[in-house]
């Protein structure tokens, strides 16, 4: 399980992340009117904590990232996270599609 990390009230790294199909291809965006990326609670309850607006960075190679805002890391934890492309057809493909990302915001000492 790859864990992405960052301090708390950081904005840097962003999380780019690629997304593969079952075969190791990269799955096609190309036709996506819009992606957002979303943060739950990693608890039972997957209260979310936020959702936000991500940029296409390869639109054939599958690759997506969120710059974070302060509000996004200001609390330290582990949580959950995924990307949602809406298609222009109006269809929704959550990503990744088996399994959540996980990221833990580390406490920084100010």
């Amino acid at each position: 399980m790859t864990v992405f990390q960052i301090k708390r009230n950081d904005t840097k790294p962003s999380l780019a992340v690629q997304f593969l199909d079952a075969t190791g291809s990269a799955i096609d965006l190309t036709n996506t009117t819009a992606i957002s990326f979303n943060m739950a609670t990693n608890d039972n309850s997957y209260t979310s904590v936020f959702s936000g607006a991500a940029v296409i960075t390869g639109s054939t190679t599958g690759n997506v990232e969120y710059q974070w805002s302060l509000s996004d890391t200001n609390r330290s934890g582990t949580y959950l996270g995924e990307f949602e492309a809406t298609f222009i057809d109006s269809s929704v493909l959550t990503l990744p599609c088996t399994h959540s990302l996980f990221i833990k915001i580390n406490e920084d000492y100010d």
